[in-house]
C-alpha cells in the first residue's frame, strides 16, 4: 500500500467512466477556486499520517449529478496504476450556492470518500477533518523532523491557494528549557516545491542547516532559491 499524496477533482455528466480521463470539474460543476489548495492539502495531511486507499497513491475524485447527493459511485477504472477514481454525486443545484458552501460540500465528499476507499488510517480521518476545517489555509503539512540531545527541530509548509505564496516554516524547541523558535524560512510560489527544499537536518555551531533534496527536480526548483536554507539559533534559545 502506499499513502495517498494526490487529490483532484473531476466531473461527468452521466457518471460513466471509460476510455480518456474525463474533464476538470469546470463546465458541469462550477467549483470554488480554493478546491485545487483543499484537495492538495487534504492528500498531503494523509500522506504525513499514514492514510492509505491501496496501491494508488492519487485519488480522483469524480462529481456527477447522476448520482444522489452524498452517495458514492465506486468504479474499477483508472489510467494508471497509480489513480483511484471514485464517483460522488452532486446536485445540479450545486452552482447556485455561495462559495463557502460550495467548499464545503466538496471538503464533505473528499472525506467520505477517502473513509469509503481507506485501507490504513481510516480511524484519523475523523482528526483530520476537524483540522482541515479549522485551520484551513494556515493548517500545515510536516516535512521533516528531527531531535537531538538539545533540540527538537520540524520544518513544516502550508498549502496556500495559487497565486498566494505558500510558507515554509522551522521550529526549533530547546530540550532543556521547553523554549520554542519558530521561524519563516522560505515562501514558495508553488507548495509542491517546498518538498525539493527540505531533506536532511543539521545542526553545526548552533547553526540549523536545512539541506535540499538531490533530484532532478529538485535541482530545478533549487534555482529558484538561496540554499540551503539555515536558522542561526545562537543567542535565541535556551536563555
Amino acid at each position: 500500500m502506499k499513502p495517498l499524496r494526490d487529490i483532484r477533482y473531476f466531473e461527468s455528466t452521466d457518471g460513466l467512466l471509460s476510455g480518456a480521463m474525463p474533464s476538470y470539474a469546470s463546465k458541469v460543476f462550477d467549483l470554488p477556486k480554493e478546491v485545487v489548495a483543499l484537495g492538495q492539502r487534504i492528500a498531503r495531511k494523509c500522506e504525513e499520517i499514514g492514510v492509505s486507499v491501496g496501491r494508488a497513491d492519487h485519488l480522483y475524485v469524480c462529481f456527477t449529478p447522476s448520482v444522489q447527493e452524498g452517495a458514492l459511485g465506486h468504479t474499477d477504472y483508472a489510467v494508471e496504476p497509480w489513480h483511484r477514481f471514485i464517483l460522488c454525486g452532486l446536485e445540479c443545484s450545486f452552482n447556485d450556492r455561495p462559495p463557502a458552501e460550495k467548499l464545503q460540500a466538496v471538503c464533505s465528499a473528499t472525506f467520505n470518500a477517502i473513509a469509503a476507499l481507506a485501507e490504513a488510517g481510516a480511524e484519523r480521518l475523523g482528526w483530520l477533518r476537524e483540522e482541515v476545517i479549522a485551520q484551513g489555509t494556515a493548517l500545515r503539512v510536516t516535512l521533516r523532523k528531527k531531535e537531538t540531545k538539545k533540540y527538537r527541530v520540524v520544518v513544516e509548509q502550508t498549502v496556500a491557494v495559487f497565486p498566494s505564496p505558500s510558507q515554509v516554516f522551522a521550529r526549533i524547541e530547546d530540550v532543556a528549557t521547553s523554549q520554542v523558535l519558530e521561524v519563516q524560512v522560505a515562501e514558495v510560489r508553488f507548495h509542491d516545491d517546498a518538498p525539493s527544499l527540505v531533506d536532511r537536518l543539521a545542526i553545526v555551531d548552533e547553526v540549523l542547516v536545512i539541506h535540499p533534496r538531490k533530484s532532478f527536480r529538485a535541482n530545478l526548483v533549487a534555482r529558484d532559491y538561496d540554499l540551503p536554507l539555515r536558522v542561526d539559533l545562537r543567542g535565541r534559545l535556551g536563555g
